[in-house]
């Protein structure tokens, strides 16, 4: 399904104050800047932005907007702010984005596949849940799908082991650890014992004096 194109009025006023009297009234406050132009503050409907933000895995994504006074252009969503209690939309950051100008990115990781190391009995930890890296815009994508299949217990995935498509160029250090298996927990070791000594004892009968 196509994005809604968002419409972003231009804000005169800054400050917390206006920003709570725009949330009020069903607006988000934004900022819009990059491609070495000046920053525009601007105020977005809730509503549309909360609905494009439904329709995509990750907030990390490139949209077309119509801003006041400058015309359409497509922004990459840099950065949304929540509140920490409620999870209200606060702020959101545009950033103007070229065709031919790569930008810089967090992209998901998602982990797929059952691993062989969890099927003997370990545990996996995804330690790095996203990935900073440099594209086009018109290659940037929701997530990366890495296969875990092959890990066995003791073994770690490594960003260098990702074996990520050339046009992404990655901005992490390559044996920085995305996930490993990790042998049976002393809680579930304990655990399993426990069953096993749980098992009814049979007592025979008193001898006869």
């Amino acid at each position: 399904m196509e994005d809604k194109k968002l419409i972003a009025k231009k804000r005169d006023q800054e400050g917390s104050n206006n920003a709570r009297r725009l949330r009020g009234a069903g607006r988000l406050p934004g900022v819009v800047y990059g491609a070495d132009k000046d920053p525009v503050s601007v105020a977005v409907d809730v509503h549309d932005f909360e609905q494009i933000l439904h329709h995509h895995a990750s907030e990390s994504m490139i949209i077309d907007i119509a801003v006041e006074g400058e015309g359409d252009m497509s922004v990459l969503v840099k950065e949304v702010q929540h509140h920490p209690v409620t999870s209200e939309l606060v702020h959101v950051d545009f950033m103007r984005v070229e065709a031919d100008r790569p930008i810089s990115v967090d992209i998901e990781i998602e982990l797929v596949g059952d691993a062989a190391g969890v099927k003997a009995g370990g545990v996996l930890d995804q330690v790095m849940h996203s990935i900073g890296v440099e594209c086009l815009p018109a290659d940037l994508v929701e997530k990366f799908e890495i296969n875990v299949a092959k890990l066995e217990i003791g073994q770690a995935l490594h960003v260098s082991d990702l074996k990520l498509d050339a046009k992404y160029k990655v901005l992490v250090d390559d044996e920085a650890i995305v996930a490993s298996v990790s042998g049976p927990t002393v809680e579930a070791e304990a655990e399993s014992e426990g069953e096993a000594s749980a098992e009814p004892e049979v007592i025979g009968e008193k001898k006869a004096e």
